[in-house]
């Protein structure tokens, strides 16, 4: 299939966002298109009436279509962060030539961009989304800390535990003695 048409969504941050998103489509009769984190790829543009409609909808769930340049970069920044975090992957290579090679952009624009706009750098915002990725591990309570550093691809606990402490105030033992989870909503996680 050829898709010509990509509508860009803000605040899908998991797959169950993605069904949703693909649910609306589908009362609106949109049945071929392509739903990913933070974009729809469709073969044909909407009519005036069905975008106008399906922009409603998503707001109402919660979500927004982007149409500003600079606001569909930060949103795929925030995506392909979002998407190593969730999938525990491992950076083979620097997060700054991941983000330059995925959306083909010159990483000091993007990062600069990035921070006016967020209030926060990359690094941060990646760091952020890490260790509230610990912390919905720690409140499973099925592994260590230990296992939990090794799964997050920590070079070790102790790196683990000051990257925790410098975000949360509180050691990731405290964190987990303490067992008031407080965790964040992941498309709100910004300092």
């Amino acid at each position: 299939m050829e898709y010509s048409v990509i509508l860009h969504i803000k605040n899908m941050v998991c797959y169950r966002c993605v069904l949703v998103v693909e649910q609306e489509l589908k009362k609106l009769g949109i049945l071929e298109a392509k739903v990913q984190l933070g974009k729809v790829a469709l073969m044909h543009s909407l009519s005036e009436q069905t975008h106008k409609g399906f922009e409603e909808r998503l707001q109402s769930l919660g979500f927004e279509l982007l149409v500003e340049k600079q606001e569909i970069v930060i949103e795929s920044i925030k995506q392909l962060i979002l998407d190593i975090v969730q999938k525990d992957s491992r950076l083979a290579t620097k997060l700054s030539y991941l983000i330059s090679e995925n959306l083909a952009i010159d990483y000091s624009y993007a990062s600069k961009m990035f921070s006016e706009r967020e209030s926060i750098t990359i690094e941060k915002f990646y760091i952020y989304q890490r260790i509230e990725r610990v912390k919905e591990y720690i409140s499973y309570g099925e592994m260590t800390l230990l296992e939990i550093a090794n799964k997050m691809y920590y070079n070790d606990l102790s790196h683990l535990s000051k990257q925790f402490k410098s975000v949360m105030g509180v050691s990731p033992s405290q964190y987990k003695k303490e067992q008031n989870y407080n965790r964040n909503y992941i498309d709100k996680i910004i300092t």
